[in-house]
């Protein structure tokens, strides 16, 4: 029979004690490393692969999972929703960051509301041409047919110099202007890139690419957040400078480019 004495407490056992350390310390290290970034991706957007993968190296660089809001602007409310001006403003709101939003290199315009990290890839409009190779707009001969979607940047630059000499055939989308290359109703065509790319991973065509440098031309693809997620756009460019360190963020935005300050 065990001698208890009335009264006093049992003194706590040494393994005990360390037992119930080590079940808070587990406890507080599953907490860490069940941090979550959320991000929305639009299946809309040509550069949605790209997003996905930056997206999830991020995470990853963060000690943390990645969460996803997949989103499609080409069909439905969110097709809708896109075209007005509170749209990422909204969908900031859902996610901590909203992946590739393009803004002009050297220009970051962003819609009211919400602010940019830093870009995590570089990209633009490229003159587009069957074959191996493709040549700059600059050695284009005069009269050459170049194709143009309406209403796009490369629209702009047959009014005076070298474009004046050259002969503008307007398509009403990326696909009408790309069936005409195909077709050869134009010689060339000024192209947004991300398009471009996404369209030939699902063909077996050979079309070669030439960026252009000119006006406007160049732009590079960012994440937006709301001013509520300003620490995960902190959090978010810390992991970008983490994956250019370690040179992945390279072979993660291919055929892109990493963004040069």
């Amino acid at each position: 029979m065990v001698d208890v004495t009335p009264n006093t407490p049992p003194q706590p056992r040494r393994g005990l004690v360390w037992s119930g350390v080590a079940m808070v310390m587990a406890t507080l290290t599953a907490s860490a490393s069940a941090a979550t970034t959320s991000f929305c991706i639009d299946k809309g957007n040509p550069f949605f692969n790209i997003d996905h993968a930056v997206a999830t190296a991020v995470a990853h660089a963060e000690h943390a999972s990645a969460h996803f809001t997949v989103i499609d602007t080409r069909v439905g409310a969110d097709a809708l929703n896109a075209q007005k001006g509170i749209f990422f403003a909204k969908l900031a709101t859902r996610c901590d960051l909203v992946m590739g939003f393009p803004v002009e290199t050297g220009y970051p315009t962003v819609p009211s509301g919400v602010m940019a990290t830093n870009p995590y890839a570089a990209t633009g409009f490229v003159l587009a041409a069957p074959g191996s190779t493709a040549p700059s707009f600059a050695s284009l001969a005069p009269h050459t047919k170049v194709g143009i979607t309406y209403l796009t940047v490369p629209s702009t630059y047959f009014d005076h110099g070298h474009g004046a000499t050259l002969e503008a055939h307007e398509y009403s989308t990326p696909g009408s202007l790309y069936r005409a290359l195909e077709a050869k109703d134009v010689a060339v065509a000024l192209m947004w890139q991300p398009w471009l790319v996404n369209h030939l991973a699902h063909t077996h065509a050979k079309v070669a690419q030439h960026a252009l440098s000119l006006p406007h031309a160049q732009w590079q693809i960012v994440a937006l957040y709301s001013t509520a997620h300003a620490a995960s756009g902190k959090s978010f460019d810390h992991a970008l400078q983490h994956l250019v360190a370690h040179r992945q963020l390279a072979s993660l935005v291919v055929p892109y480019r990493v963004p040069t300050k």
